[in-house]
């Protein structure tokens, strides 16, 4: 009886083992599947282009809530580009709490400068940093991609017009803290970003313009930034989509030779966002070793 009693438990522990081991494994097989928003970048173009209409539309002075309202698109732009980055769990965390704890700051700024009277720093200070990790995280996944995809383009557009927003954020704290008004005198919040998408495309109007040695500083390197992200970033995936369409056969190639007779790769099926991309390394936090056998 004691025999086929401890052949019983030896028999349970080994399924238990086994039901373990099956658990570890696709538990792995699942984190070796790309993320759920890898790559995902039409959802940061989306937030982008929104926190760049609302900027530039609805003066945000003197209204608290409209403030956060606004500046908070930028933090869920920020989140969403650390996700369609493939940015470790770690990092995904310390975004996500980056984001809230620049929220409370920016409510406790606000609540404060409005008890005392004084609104002189506005909330586009505490969202400077996030606003400026954007187009880093998205432009460092966007470079990691071998085919040119749909999803490629949408994220080095996003990255171009993120650099305008945090540039729009930039000239406000300096206006903040400067005893000059950045264009001598005082404008609407939407003037910025006006101001700024004006100077990265170098269209200058000359409608407005810094008066200020950092403003005029400031305004400078966002041009230079524009250009070189455009002459050497863009220039990059214009590259590499150059590079990845088939060419059909030319007369006297070989028939035999690899790609010959395939049809020219249309504009759209290069551009298919169904291509596979290369997946971002292994986060080593999310890598479950199986338990080795009791």
């Amino acid at each position: 009886m004691a025999e086929g009693d401890g052949a019983d438990s030896g028999a349970a522990a080994d399924t238990a083992r086994a039901r373990r081991g099956a658990r570890a494994a696709e538990r792995v097989k699942a984190l070796r599947e790309p993320p759920a928003m890898l790559d995902r970048f039409e959802l940061v173009l989306l937030l982008v282009v929104a926190t760049i209409a609302v900027q530039g539309l609805i003066d945000v002075r003197g209204s608290a809530i409209a403030q956060i309202f606004t500046h908070a698109i930028s933090g869920l732009a920020l989140i969403a580009a650390a996700r369609a980055s493939g940015a470790r769990r770690r990092w995904r965390r310390a975004v996500d709490v980056l984001v809230v704890i620049v929220l409370i700051a920016s409510l406790a700024t606000l609540s404060w400068r409005r008890a005392s009277g004084d609104a002189e720093v506005p909330p586009e200070t505490m969202w400077l940093l996030a606003a400026s990790l954007t187009p880093v995280l998205i432009a460092r996944r966007v470079l990691q991609h071998t085919v040119v995809t749909l999803q490629t383009i949408m994220g080095a557009v996003a990255a171009y017009l993120q650099i305008a927003v945090a540039y729009a954020f930039l000239f406000q704290t300096i206006d903040a803290f400067t005893s000059s008004a950045f264009f001598g005198e005082e404008v609407s919040t939407t003037t910025y970003m006006y101001f700024s998408l004006i100077t990265i495309s170098t269209v200058g109007f000359g409608d407005f313009a810094a008066v200020t040695d950092l403003g005029r500083m400031a305004s400078a390197s966002e041009a230079v930034v524009g250009q070189v992200f455009l002459v050497t970033f863009v220039a990059l995936i214009v590259s590499r989509f150059a590079a990845g369409m088939q060419r059909g056969p030319v007369r006297g190639d070989d028939p035999g030779a690899p790609g010959a007779g395939d049809e020219p790769q249309s504009l759209l099926a290069a551009l298919d966002s169904s291509q596979q991309q290369p997946l971002p390394p292994e986060d080593p936090d999310d890598v479950v070793k199986p338990r080795p056998p009791a």
